[in-house]
Formats: C-alpha cells, sequence, structure tokens
C-alpha cells in the first residue's frame, strides 16, 4: 500500500485472485485507523498510513456563468459517438486531459483508454496546442493502430487545434459537453490517481522521465475493481501479471 499506492480492496482483492490467504479489506481498514499498520506516526498530529488513502475532489462550476473557447478543429459532439464507445466494447477509443504542476511550467500530458483503462503519460514542456498535438502523436503512435479509434479531449485551449493529430494518427475526435468532465470520467479518475504522485502545486520541471515512468508503470499493473481486478496492462495486452 506505501509502495504501489495500492488500496486495501486492491490487495484483498488481488491476493484472493491469486490463491493466497489474506484479511478481509475491511480488516486493514480497521487496523489503519487502529493501529497504523504498526508504523510510528512522525510528528503529533501525523495521521499516518490514512493519508495515503484514496480522497475524491469534486470542482463545479455554476451552469451558464462560464464560455469556453472557439473550437479550431472540426466539431463532432460526444451526443453523437456511437454507443459501442459509450457502453465500452472495445480497445481503443481514449480519453485526453493534461495534468498542471506549478503555472507556466511543465504538465503531464494523459491518455487513458476507455476499456481497459490502460494510461500513457508524457510530460511536455508546455500547455501549448503544439506540445500537446506532438505528446499525442509521440504517445498513441507507439501503439498499434488497430488500437487507435477515437479520442475525447478535455475543452482546455491546448487542445484546441487537433487537426494534425486527426492527420497523423486518422483519428476521429469527439468533443464533450464544456465543463463536463463526467464526461470524460475514466480520464478524470486516472488524473485523481496521477496526483498521488505529481500532488498540486509541484513543480513537474523537477520530475524525470523515469519518475513519469514509474508512475504510469504503476497504475497499469494495478489491479482495478471495475476490471474485476484484472489490471488495465493485463486487459490490454491479455498478458496476466502474479504478485506471488
Amino acid at each position: 500500500m506505501l509502495k504501489f499506492h495500492w488500496s486495501p480492496e486492491q490487495i484483498a482483492s488481488q491476493f484472493k485472485k491469486e490463491g493466497q490467504w489474506c484479511v478481509s479489506y475491511n480488516t486493514i481498514y480497521r487496523h489503519i485507523y487502529k493501529h497504523n499498520l504498526g508504523e510510528q506516526y512522525s510528528s503529533h498530529g501525523d495521521t499516518g498510513v490514512q493519508k495515503h488513502l484514496r480522497h475524491k475532489h469534486h470542482t463545479r462550476h455554476p451552469k451558464n456563468t462560464r464560455k469556453h473557447r472557439v473550437l479550431q478543429t472540426n466539431y463532432l459532439s460526444i451526443h453523437e459517438r456511437p454507443k459501442f464507445i459509450n457502453d465500452r466494447q472495445r480497445i481503443g477509443d481514449w480519453e485526453i486531459d493534461t495534468v498542471m504542476g506549478k503555472t507556466g511550467h511543465a504538465v503531464l500530458l494523459t491518455v487513458v483508454d476507455r476499456f481497459s483503462r490502460l494510461a500513457l503519460i508524457k510530460r511536455i514542456d508546455h500547455k501549448e496546442a503544439d506540445d500537446v498535438n506532438q505528446g499525442l502523436i509521440d504517445l498513441l503512435g507507439s501503439i498499434l493502430k488497430e488500437f487507435v479509434h477515437f479520442l475525447t479531449p478535455d475543452h482546455g485551449r491546448e487542445f484546441l487545434s487537433l487537426d494534425e493529430v486527426q492527420e497523423r494518427l486518422g483519428v476521429t475526435i469527439y468533443w464533450p459537453d464544456p465543463y463536463s468532465p463526467e464526461q470524460r470520467g475514466t480520464n478524470e479518475n486516472t488524473n485523481g490517481l496521477i496526483r498521488e504522485y505529481f500532488p498540486k502545486r509541484t513543480d513537474i520541471d523537477n520530475y524525470t522521465e523515469k519518475d513519469v515512468d514509474f508512475c504510469q508503470d504503476q497504475l497499469n499493473r494495478r489491479p482495478r475493481k471495475i476490471l474485476n481486478y484484472e489490471t488495465p496492462f493485463e486487459v490490454f495486452f491479455e498478458e496476466p501479471l502474479h504478485l506471488v
């Protein structure tokens, strides 16, 4: 849990999947709250292991209070997206976003497959269209073309000029409604997991490609409840992993 950022439920379920004995995840939680997993507290007020538990944060904006920028690319609404994409029936339909660090510095470009939850992460120097476009081409260009079909981006200004990406990768882009992160829930959830490794207001300039690859590898090899405790790596590549 401390080294790989797995939740108690993921740990208990993975051992069960491998046929290994383990206490229930509720027992793990109880031990955390009562005994801090046997770890020493660093100071008065230290919450210990509890600070590694997941917390979800939601930012909401009142309707009709913000305007979005005009797209410079062909616009297909998410409401026109085929049902088989909405129902997650295949690999190859990706949601894309950025994770901010210190303003004006490097950011993380994140790309997540809706079916397998496989995450691709790249550190780019600036939150600008040219950097994002090249980052998407680098990330998705490394995937077999048969597994790259559709993209659903955020409405941020860095995604407003994706013509080059469409041409180079041969993809179709479906745009969500402005300020509707729930329409890209897979990517939003993944970004929350990434924040465990790159906290808010941290300077991403201080992280290396090795740091980013480490985060990506840990997320893709962590079992997910939504995948029946398979890992994104296992689902995407059909290759089993083992703890024991």
